[in-house]
């Protein structure tokens, strides 16, 4: 036993000399550094050690070493490296403790450094408020206050009680330390501010929609990333809605046409995809409903609308001419072009305006999918006069094509190919597909596009076998019958029906259970009779933008627009107005378009798509507290984003986030940080047995999302 002692002395006293030397021997003088590079082993754990001060290293290890020589021999080994573990965790601690004071501080150049130092930036000097549950405050509220904001205070008060053992009682008026919350002219800005010498805290904000944000920033924040003792940042924190909105149009750069480079997007190699659509975040838009659009060259203001959220794809509805009686789905035929969309009745000039918005999309790095149907005409179409033998039977109350007609085949492949080449439309999503025209001709569509130097994308409407024909369905996740799904809309991982990592290993709910590159998460569109979304969080957020699928909606969605009644989605007007005066459906557009940066911030993370599916970067996230849904990371490059959902009414989102270390990290014995991506907060710092876990609070229907990353 004697020699094992002696070995544990001497491997601390190895330590020892190793930090001494990686510090100039605990001199000031930097040309006592040793040239020889530290072993892979000993550069792991040094790494944090290293930008500890010499004379805490040296504290530290003195007492590791008294610790190992003091003991019996029976258990010298086990305190030996019982000690060397609490050297690692103290100095993990102290790293975690003064890296505000290492890192310099920087100005951004442009807009795109802004989100992601937002994203990555490090701990600022905070306040103690309360400590170890010690501390007793009131809320101090008006009485309209309270009654308006009522049920914000109480879940204010909730967590206080979870996480500090304090329950602050609510008054007007009130002695010793407050929170203060109240109202001023602000309109949808909030701040918050704590008095360094007093530790009150204050809280305004322009109205109740902005004070229940307010005091949710404050309980996510402060109470979310505080165990035992409440910390405050010294800095105010103000939201300015005039000057915080998020703009993503810099994310977005318009790689088709000419530039198109092919993927393959099935393990086989046959089926060539353009690239990209791994970029692709898709919005489904009728320009003639929404209040900023109507004809072609009045709906500029939507592209700039959608670039500005970060969408790169819009879906567009049917172009065509609608007859009597037609809605676009119900047309002429696709060789000829809406009036009322194009503002002139000449033909020629009415393609060229589409090209016009086409051009403009493109511009602003925007692709245009368009529909194309290929059911049928309306009767009244002069093609069921003219050729009457290009028809057979009927098809939703309207005259069905006769795909059997070779002469009418040729006609309708040729329009489909000129149509893309005119108008310099990025590919079509396929109503009723692939089984009514059927794969033959769209894989002709597709061929004789490539002969000519148009890569389009091919979208089909139903489950496809792909075969070198589709690259995607619209409704890529399909949990149940689709016409019950329009009529009664879910949301498959937020409502029960699949599980978001359990089920997307196995590709159950995808077609040809996950085999194939890319899938879709539509989580609406034009035919839903009820909209899903209505301003929840999850089921944008969790169930499709931070997703392994290409996420798909509606527009309106991304702003949470809600309807009183049940109809048809695609003919009901969408007001874009909502955004900037209707503070409930501003703020969650604004939290969609962050949800969206983050995305788009970390690409390798986000717009991974495997040659199979059910191989994509996800694993399950263990979360004490919340568990209703599966909890999530996606992983990439020695990072990792973790997102915690909270679908659990009631659940006040206390809660403890355990980091799969081995699922998303090659090598987990170096140093890491774990950043809050909604504020850029730095939650720890350390090796990863001292931050193999965290503390958060998410409210309901809420995400917390978390970026964990190795650091030198």
């Amino acid at each position: 036993m004697k020699h094992i002692r002696r070995l544990s002395v001497l491997g601390l006293c190895l330590l020892v000399c190793v930090l001494m030397a990686c510090n100039g021997g605990g001199t000031e003088d930097p040309t006592s550094v040793p040239e020889t590079e530290p072993s892979a082993v000993t550069d792991g754990m040094t790494d944090g050690m290293t930008e500890a001060p010499t004379s805490v290293q040296t504290e530290l290890l003195t007492e590791a070493l008294t610790v190992a020589v003091t003991v019996d021999e029976t258990s010298a080994e086990t305190v030996a490296e019982t000690a060397m573990e609490t050297v690692w965790e103290t100095v993990a601690e102290t790293v975690a403790e003064t890296a505000a004071e290492t890192v310099p501080e920087t100005t951004p150049d442009t807009e795109a450094d802004t989100v992601i130092e937002e994203m990555t930036m490090e701990p600022k000097a905070t306040v103690t408020v309360i400590a170890d549950g010690k501390t007793d405050y009131t809320i101090l509220a008006s009485a309209d206050l309270q009654e308006a904001n009522g049920q914000e205070i109480a879940y204010l008060a909730s967590v206080m009680e979870r996480k500090y053992g304090i329950c602050p009682p609510v008054d007007e008026r009130g002695d010793g330390k407050v929170i203060s919350l109240s109202y001023t002219d602000g309109g949808l800005d909030y701040a918050l501010s704590v008095d360094e010498a007093t530790g009150n805290v204050t809280v305004t904000a322009g109205g109740t929609e902005a004070m229940s944000r307010a005091i949710r920033y404050f309980v996510t924040q402060y109470c979310g990333n505080s165990d035992g003792d409440l910390l405050i940042p010294v800095e105010d924190y103000a939201y300015t809605y005039a000057e915080d909105q998020i703009d993503n149009s810099h994310f977005l750069s318009y790689e088709g046409g000419d530039k198109t480079v092919l993927a393959p997007s099935d393990k086989d190699g046959i089926l060539m995809t353009p690239a990209w659509l791994d970029t692709a975040v898709m919005v489904e838009l009728r320009i003639d409903t929404a209040s900023i659009g109507g004809a072609f060259k009045d709906s500029y203001d939507l592209i700039d609308f959608y670039a500005s959220t970060g969408v790169n794809v819009l879906w567009l509805s049917p172009v065509y001419e609608r007859g009597a009686g037609g809605n676009g789905y119900g047309n002429v035929g696709l060789h000829r072009i809406e009036p009322a969309l194009t503002g002139t009745q000449d033909q020629t000039e009415g393609w060229n305006e589409l090209k016009k918005f086409v051009d403009y999309a493109h511009s602003k790095g925007v692709y245009i999918l368009l529909d194309i149907i290929s059911w049928g005409t309306m009767y009244a179409s002069p093609l069921f006069e003219e050729h009457p033998d290009w028809y057979d039977g009927e098809a939703w109350g309207n005259a069905a094509f006769n795909w059997k007609n070779e002469e009418f085949r040729e006609w309708f492949i040729t329009n489909a190919v000129e149509n893309l080449k005119k108008t310099g439309a990025d590919g079509y999503r396929c109503d009723c597909e692939p089984f009514t025209a059927g794969y033959e001709v769209f894989e002709a569509i597709r061929t004789r596009c490539n002969e000519q130097g148009i890569y389009p994308v091919i979208m089909a409407e139903a489950e496809a076998q792909r075969k070198n024909v589709f690259d995607m369905e619209q409704d890529g996740v399909i949990d149940m019958d689709r016409g019950t799904l329009y009529q009664h809309p879910v949301n498959f991982f937020v409502d029960g029906h699949l599980k978001m990592v359990t089920d997307t290993q196995r590709g159950r709910g995808m077609m040809k259970r996950g085999v194939f590159r890319y899938y879709t998460n539509c989580i609406t569109n034009h035919d839903y009779q009820e909209r899903n979304v209505n301003g929840n969080r999850l089921k944008i957020g969790y169930a499709a933008i931070y997703a392994p699928y290409i996420p798909l909606w509606y527009m309106g969605d991304e702003f949470g627009v809600t309807m009183p009644y049940r109809a048809v989605l695609y003919d009901i007007s969408v007001n874009y107005g909502a955004v900037g005066t209707n503070a409930d459906q501003t703020y969650f557009y604004e939290d969609v378009k962050q949800m969206i940066a983050i995305r788009r911030t970390y690409p390798e993370i986000f717009e991974y798509y495997p040659l199979s599916h059910k191989e994509t970067n996800i694993c399950e996230v263990k979360v004490e507290g919340l568990t209703s849904l599966e909890n999530y990371a996606r992983f990439a490059d020695n990072k990792m984003v973790i997102v915690v959902a909270n679908n659990e009414e009631g659940n006040n989102g206390v809660c403890t986030v355990k980091i799969p270390f081995e699922e998303g990290f090659a090598e987990t014995y170096k140093n890491y940080k774990v950043t809050d991506l909604l504020t850029g907060r730095v939650i720890a710092v350390g090796y990863a047995g001292t931050v193999d876990n965290f503390s958060a609070v998410v409210p309901y229907e809420y995400c917390g999302v978390y970026l964990v990353e190795e650091i030198a």
